[in-house]
């Protein structure tokens, strides 16, 4: 299987080449950003024994949360804005098969986990699913990203449309989510009132993705002064929200009692999201020559890049098990504890690589069986929106509370292997998108 046909999107060179073809810059700047929410999942989470010989977890920053405000390069913001530069052609046909692939891993991820979930729930035992549904919704909550990401890709073209006109597109969304963040905490407007942001709070990066590649083509686009000042109006933008609107500095939920910035999504993470984008911008044409000399691994790397985000919890959680098992876990931050890093990072990042590998071994096959079917008939133009919809419906389930429940286990796999098989459906043979 080749992800980079399934789920990697193409961007261009400089200004005066096609719009098809790929720049190295963005390439890395996606797979960077994934491997950087990877890698930092692994160093934040803390897995000890403690005085009473219990296994126990927590992350990072819960214990220190003076640090919390690092998360602010957390670097999901990029993976959409690169995706945004790439998808300024697609259409929810000429984007289905790559999604599709997408939705597929995770499929076999909330499935796998659901059933569990399932099973531990259905046996009563240990206060209705115990450490199995902790599980469950550690290691599938990462698929929050396909509730924005599907429906933004499956109208791309749309959107770049939209984002000819910056100004207005973005503006909008940020007046959106100004609007819905003074209700709720100036108001005491419920926080469910913020959900609607969650769409608009990602589609700014997306936007800004967007516009600046179409902009690049132009002689008169200068990309790194406009990504420096892009970068420093959204930096003194956030700092501004920061210390005088109350906004929590950190981009993630590591500690409690504090204002989130993600569950829902706020001004400040689409603010930062546009520092982002702006310092990418400055340094695309250094990471354009590190991406050229290191095109083949980063080709391999991206291959591989969704599958490792999608799994890498699940290995993590495995790895958890063992130690729960009875293997020797060091006390936190002792000695044993730094020294068994590399082990623990490895051991993970092992199961991980074998995790995709199975996922990608199955796809094969089951790509092989299914690649000549298509479909006939006037449902059959509503197939693929209705695979867009049911999969973000899925993504929203185990983001907001994971397989906990029964009905939350059925619902998000029914959902998810459901959208899996729509987006598979065609009527004739799909056309490619720019992206391929």
């Amino acid at each position: 299987m080749t992800y980079s046909r399934d789920v990697q999107e193409a961007s261009i060179q400089p200004a005066g080449h096609s719009l098809t073809e790929r720049r190295p810059a963005i390439d890395l700047a996606r797979t960077a950003a994934l491997a950087m929410v990877v890698l930092g999942h692994l160093s934040l989470a803390v897995i000890d024994r403690g005085p009473d010989d219990t296994l126990r977890g927590t992350n990072l920053l819960s214990l220190y949360p003076r640090w919390a405000w690092l998360t602010v390069i957390a670097p999901m913001p990029v993976f959409f804005a690169a995706a945004g530069w790439a998808n300024t052609t697609a259409t929810v046909r000429s984007s289905a098969p790559r999604l599709r692939a997408m939705v597929g891993v995770a499929a076999v991820v909330v499935s796998v986990w659901s059933l569990a979930a399932m099973a531990a729930l259905l046996s009563g035992g240990d206060g209705g699913g115990g450490v199995v549904v902790d599980g469950a919704r550690l290691a599938t909550q990462p698929l929050w990203f396909i509730g924005a990401y599907v429906p933004l890709a499956a109208v791309g073209g749309r959107l770049a449309q939209l984002a000819a006109r910056p100004a207005l597109a973005v503006g909008t969304c940020l007046a959106v989510l100004a609007g819905l963040d003074l209700a709720r905490f100036s108001f005491d407007a419920p926080r469910v009132i913020g959900w609607p942001g969650f769409a608009a709070a990602w589609a700014v990066p997306w936007l800004a993705g967007a516009w600046w590649r179409v902009a690049r083509a132009s002689p008169r686009f200068n990309e790194r002064r406009t990504g420096a000042l892009l970068a420093l109006a959204a930096i003194i933008t956030a700092a501004t929200l920061v210390r005088f609107a109350g906004y929590n500095a950190a981009l993630i939920d590591a500690v409690k009692g504090q204002r989130s910035n993600t569950t829902p999504p706020t001004l400040y993470t689409a603010v930062v999201a546009l520092a982002q984008v702006g310092v990418l911008m400055v340094v695309a044409s250094f990471l354009d020559r590190i991406g050229a000399r290191l095109r083949h691994l980063l080709s391999r790397a991206g291959q591989a890049a969704v599958g490792v985000y999608v799994w890498h919890l699940t290995a993590l959680a495995l790895c958890a098990a063992v130690l729960a098992a009875g293997f020797g876990a060091p006390t936190r931050f002792s000695v044993a504890w730094w020294l068994s890093r590399p082990l623990w990072f490895g051991a993970v990042l092992v199961i991980t690589t074998g995790l995709v590998a199975a996922t990608n071994t199955a796809r094969r096959r089951l790509v092989k069986r299914t690649r000549s079917s298509a479909t006939q008939g006037r449902f059959a133009e509503l197939r693929q929106p209705f695979g867009v919809a049911l999969s973000t419906a899925g993504a929203a389930i185990v983001g907001l509370i994971g397989p906990r429940t029964l009905p939350a286990a059925i619902t998000a796999t029914v959902c998810f292997v459901a959208g899996w098989w729509l987006l598979g459906s065609s009527i004739t043979s799909q056309p490619q998108a720019s992206s391929e």
